[in-house]
């Protein structure tokens, strides 16, 4: 997670009206002293710290955030620019004074609808496998050969290819949402449901929802993310009686990111809500479904993902007692079954769990076996890196093998 604009005199002003010191309300907040005088001095911090101070204070997150200016971009930053250069002119074409938008003839000149429809397929399969390098190159290719068969499609062809470019501007944004690069994942999703909203393909415009909750919850926007997929899941909700699979999922997604987005708000009884009804969803969905459809969504939707994500609200809670509770009867996916990053996030949370209960071992574990399964994920894992910092300064002696491997891999010193 990125650094937020910390609110500073905002901060200061309600610890006041609360009657509270530096010293009260870092106890309270589980925090220490500095931590507070930081803050209240103009510095950043996390947005995990943001909810510890919300929950103390008793007010949502985002109430806590005020405008301010970003930090000097990282030189990384700079680098992620030009390496994504070409998705970057696909996404954000050039525009001229006659409204005319610019993409580039497809150099092959042999754009064909199943030989785009296999490249999805392989994308997707390497994006689940964590392979963004691939991803990145063969995704500008895939956008341009998408506008070349919209823009010369025959009428009775043109709802069936919105829909394919539909897709694949879904696969850019989740890619995008995942390294990180915000701004282009904005203008990936907003097309996906553009398009998908132009051929009045309202379960693909909802999966694009879901993309941009999680892509408003990234970036702290948590009562944009709540409205967005409370409002969405209002208008989709299905009838139980005769709703598909696609249905359910879509609606049952929309329900774990506003979960997702009203826990980090410190809204508690809205998360809860949006949970129970996801349960719903998810014992209504079938057990028989396809597990290699290229969206992931409908694939990964069900009982176990529900139990994940209300785990996750326990740990963003404080509550690591029940995140190990619920840990253990969650059921968890087939050997063979290709591998969700809902799993890994859920491992993540096992794991912060087990360091706040001091149990380093544990945590080791699992920070170990999630380098052995999903190492280019766990790269991108921000949270990883937090919980294996923690770890390095539990150590007052000498560190184990296994943490010093872990710290070489995911470059964190203590």
């Amino acid at each position: 997670m990125v650094d937020e604009p910390a609110p500073g005199t905002h901060l200061q002003n309600l610890r006041r009206r609360r009657g509270l010191s530096q010293e009260g309300l870092a106890d309270q907040a589980g925090l220490s002293v500095s931590t507070i005088r930081k803050i209240e001095q103009g510095g950043t911090a996390r947005l995990e710290t943001f909810h510890m101070l919300a929950r103390a204070l008793d007010v949502e997150t985002s109430s806590l955030f005020e405008p301010g200016s970003p930090a000097p971009v990282a030189d990384q930053e700079e680098s992620n620019k030009l390496n994504l250069l070409p998705l970057r002119q696909m996404l954000t074409p050039m525009i001229d004074l006659t409204g005319s938008v610019t993409f580039g003839a497809d150099p092959s000149g042999e754009a064909r609808e199943e030989n785009l429809r296999a490249a999805l397929s392989e994308a997707v399969r390497l994006y689940r496998a964590d392979d963004f390098e691939s991803v990145a190159a063969m995704l500008p290719r895939m956008i341009r050969q998408s506008h070349s068969l919209v823009n010369h499609a025959a009428d009775e062809e043109r709802t069936t290819l919105v829909r394919l470019r539909a897709e694949i501007f879904q696969l850019a944004g989740l890619f995008l949402t995942q390294v990180r690069q915000y701004d282009l994942a904005y203008a990936a999703i907003r097309d996906a449901i553009g398009d998908a909203t132009a051929v009045g393909d309202n379960v693909t415009a909802a999966f694009g929802a879901v993309s941009q909750a999680w892509l408003f919850i990234r970036q702290g926007r948590f009562t944009d993310a709540e409205s967005l997929a409370g409002n969405i899941a209002s208008k989709i909700e299905p009838r139980m009686s005769t709703a598909t699979d696609e249905e359910l999922s879509a609606w049952g997604w929309l329900l774990l990111r506003g979960s997702a987005a009203a826990i980090r708000n410190n809204r508690r009884d809205s998360s809860d809500e949006f949970l129970s009804l996801a349960d719903v969803a998810a014992s209504r969905v079938s057990a028989a479904r396809v597990p290699d459809h290229h969206n992931q969504y409908l694939t990964t939707f069900g009982p176990a993902v529900v139990a994940m994500k209300r785990a996750e609200s326990m740990m963003v809670m404080g509550d690591a007692r029940s995140v190990l509770r619920m840990a253990e009867g969650i059921p968890y996916p087939r050997p063979g079954r290709y591998r969700s990053n809902n799993l890994s996030r859920h491992l993540l949370d096992v794991a912060a769990a087990h360091t706040d209960l001091r149990d380093y071992k544990d945590a080791t574990d699992v920070l170990v076996h999630l380098r052995k399964d999903v190492p280019e994920w766990l790269r991108h894992q921000r949270k990883g890196k937090d919980i294996l910092l923690t770890l390095l300064r539990s150590r007052k002696r000498s560190l184990s093998q296994e943490l010093r491997s872990l710290a070489d891999f995911l470059d964190v010193s203590a």
